[in-house]
């Protein structure tokens, strides 16, 4: 374990299980926020419900934690204010690939040139200090290697913008523009306008999209835009739901 950088606090490992498992067991003795742990290789990796992500060298594999005062309810929130900034990182590297087309696909996913190249996981780091909450937000990005048999086609930022990104040079972008995002964001006050900016790159917006619900059940309809709180209308005829926990599992032409 080490820490790589002056201006950033960041707790450095070469291999680890998880980054967000480690920034748990980190909070036990924590007092210095926000800090960022960073890992090389991961051996056991998930991204959302638990799934196993593939986190080999160079890839950039991190968790930020946050110690803020925050309202139970607004915690999701946090996963349209940091993938925009992920999506303005992305966007950093790739002013020569002029072609490039950066989206975020609903409710945390990096979509680059239609592939999946990143995601989020929110976690709560279980402790509570003078009311305010320690959040883990752990953030994967295929810079180098992607995986396959996934359940949504992946890719990589070095195969999509012919570009090698190192991983401390990633870290450095993505950390200014996350404290960017977050002043943007004042703690919810001004969440309205994250998520008008987060549907400007929203993955197929208005068009037909394939939802798979927490029950297992698979549903279909037009991606009408956000409700207030970060909701996905669903427009199928003349029938219009919100969902807050499903996902966008396959793209439809």
């Amino acid at each position: 374990m080490k820490r790589l950088f002056k201006d950033i606090n960041v707790i450095h490992y070469h291999e680890i299980d998880s980054t967000n498992n480690e920034a748990k067991r980190l909070t036990l003795n924590q007092n210095d926020y926000p800090y960022w742990v960073v890992a090389d290789k991961q051996t056991s990796g998930r991204g959302r419900k638990n799934r196993y992500w593939v986190s080999p060298k160079g890839n950039f594999m991190g968790t930020y934690v946050i110690k803020k005062d925050l309202q139970k309810k607004i915690i999701p929130q946090i996963s349209f204010v940091v993938s925009l900034a992920l999506c303005m990182t992305v966007k950093h590297f790739c002013e020569e690939a002029t072609n490039t087309e950066v989206q975020l696909k609903w409710p945390n996913d990096l979509i680059v040139n239609g592939y999946k190249c990143g995601g989020i996981l929110i976690e709560n780091m279980d402790k509570e200090i003078h009311k305010e909450k320690v959040i883990g937000i752990g953030i994967g990005v295929n810079l180098v290697e992607s995986p396959e048999n996934v359940n949504f086609k992946a890719s990589n930022l070095k195969q999509e913008l012919n570009k090698h990104i190192e991983r401390d040079q990633f870290l450095l972008i993505l950390d200014k523009n996350i404290n960017f995002m977050f002043g943007e964001w004042k703690l919810g006050n001004n969440y309205q306008k994250i998520l008008k900016e987060w549907l400007i790159f929203a993955y197929r917006l208005n068009k037909k999209v394939s939802l798979s619900l927490p029950s297992g059940k698979k549903i279909e309809g037009i991606f009408d835009g956000l409700d207030t709180d970060g909701g996905l209308i669903l427009v199928d005829g003349d029938v219009k739901n919100i969902f807050h926990a499903a996902e966008i599992y396959e793209g439809l032409s």
